[in-house]
């Protein structure tokens, strides 16, 4: 289906007032035209009846006086209308007219003849010869008259009649113009405005902590882009909201850990050093019972111990020696590293784009991915099973986006906002101390990244690892850092 986007409604309104307005500026501008023509006409016209009046007013006090002076003066009209006759039929040459106006020119010429012979046979005396000619004159001048008021009444007629027509143009115009700027302003209500005001209310909906996302429609334009953009917006925030409360809640606590973790460290030594003396001492086979409970005591002596360990690790400022180093390599490390743990029918398979490189500290990411590897290991109770590593850079190319997929039961829907939370574990005691994930958590935002997980009960888990890459990498030999790392560790 056809359709506009905003930028393209805006030009096509601008081009249609445009065109709108250049199309009634010529129709009044070709009516202003007719309508001086018809002014003009009228003034001719009403200039040619008033000499016609003329004469007929001369020719009266002639027939009354006989005075020369008249005479003169009703040639001297008749030669002026002689020659503004013409004028006036040469305007009305491409108008319609009424048809005896073309006669104008033979009346004045018989009248002017009517006239001399009037003149010459009133000169003579002869009463008898006079009277017909009077007559005739008379007859003559009455039809110049009406010609010339014809003419008068025909150009106001026009007039009237291009006024009447003027005013319905110039109304349907005007309610043309309403109609399209009605038509405008709904199309920019609709376009602009509406969406406007739904961000508007939005952002007020956030202010209150009651958004929800902003329906958007299917057509295309830059309304539709703005909306999307505006939920992808709160959704960002809702998100980075949610890893800033989550990160001053891991700060918290790691500083309570900390405090709590050296007080109970001594302890800890002190009855594991008095167990294993204790077992030295103790005849094995005259109190087994003992025995027992000693190694009991031990055993639970040092999952404590691991527990503490894990919260001063926890809680413990690191500092952080960041490099370029490839991912293909660091997983291949974790592998190696993980290779005991694998039980049999679970295999990790990867996909890792070779170019990737992370600006990463090598050791603490080791930590990270291992948690996670061993985390996918253990979610797969009942083998066959796999783990699916897969790495590829974003369409910037400034993250790296890492995938760690398992075939496990999957996480409760309930349980997935807490998997972060120290302490949190779904394991038993044996396995987990619910700290894995919340040291995952630290290290990655420490490489200014992020982590998601994506899970359904049933179906599997996957954690996905949003991280810098090193967008300038160094002509630089891996292989001897690797060993200096080697070195290091040793």
């Amino acid at each position: 289906m056809f359709s506009l986007n905003l930028r393209q409604k805006m030009i096509g309104c601008f081009c249609l007032h445009m065109l709108s307005y250049i199309i009634i500026g010529i129709t009044f501008l070709q009516d202003f035209d007719m309508f001086n023509e018809d002014v003009a006409l009228l003034i001719h016209a009403g200039n040619l009846s008033n000499i016609c009046l003329e004469i007929r007013r001369y020719e009266k006090n002639f027939i009354i006086r006989y005075n020369d002076e008249d005479f003169i003066k009703v040639l001297e009209y008749i030669k002026e209308a002689q020659q503004y006759a013409p004028r006036v039929i040469e305007d009305l040459k491409s108008m319609p007219q009424p048809t005896h106006l073309q006669d104008l020119s033979a009346k004045l010429t018989a009248y002017e003849e009517s006239f001399l012979m009037f003149k010459a046979q009133a000169s003579s005396g002869k009463e008898g010869d006079i009277l017909p000619l009077r007559e005739k004159v008379r007859g003559l001048g009455q039809e110049l008259v009406h010609i010339t008021e014809d003419l008068v009444l025909f150009e106001q007629y026009k007039m009237n009649t291009f006024i009447k027509r003027f005013k319905s143009q110039l109304a349907i115009t005007i309610l043309f113009l309403v109609l399209l700027s009605i038509f405008t302003i709904t199309l920019l209500y609709i376009s602009i405005i509406k969406p406007l005001k739904r961000v508007e209310n939005a952002a007020i909906k956030i202010a209150n902590g009651t958004f929800s996302p902003l329906p958007v429609d299917e057509k295309k334009g830059e309304v539709r882009s703005v909306l999307r953009a505006f939920n992808k917006m709160v959704t960002d925030l809702e998100e980075q909201q949610e890893q800033l409360f989550q990160a001053k809640k891991l700060a918290s606590i790691g500083t309570l850990a900390s405090g709590t973790a050296h007080q109970i460290n001594n302890p800890l030594n002190n009855i594991a050093t008095s167990c294993q003396l204790a077992l030295a001492e103790v005849d094995r086979e005259q109190f087994p019972f003992v025995v027992k409970m000693l190694k009991i005591i031990n055993q639970e002596t040092e999952r404590a111990g691991k527990i503490v360990r894990g919260l001063l690790e926890f809680s413990r400022a690191q500092t952080f020696s960041l490099q370029p180093y490839p991912l293909i390599e660091l997983v291949n490390k974790v592998k190696q590293l993980v290779a005991s743990e694998v039980p049999a029918g679970i295999t990790i398979d990867t996909d890792i784009d070779k170019a990737i490189i992370l600006y990463i500290d090598v050791q603490k990411m080791i930590e990270a991915l291992l948690n996670l590897i061993i985390n996918a290991l253990q979610a797969i109770t009942e083998p066959p099973g796999a783990v699916f590593i897969e790495a590829k850079k974003d369409t910037e190319h400034t993250h790296a986006l890492i995938t760690i997929a398992d075939t496990g039961g999957g996480i409760d829907k309930e349980n997935l906002p807490k998997i972060f939370d120290p302490f949190f574990t779904t394991k038993n005691a044996e396995n987990g101390t619910g700290l894995g994930l919340a040291v995952v958590y630290g290290i990655i935002k420490k490489h200014n990244g992020s982590i998601q997980v994506e899970s359904e009960k049933g179906k599997g888990s996957q954690f996905i690892l949003t991280l810098p890459l090193h967008l300038q990498p160094e002509n630089v030999n891996f292989q001897t850092q690797h060993s200096t790392s080697r070195s290091d560790n040793a």
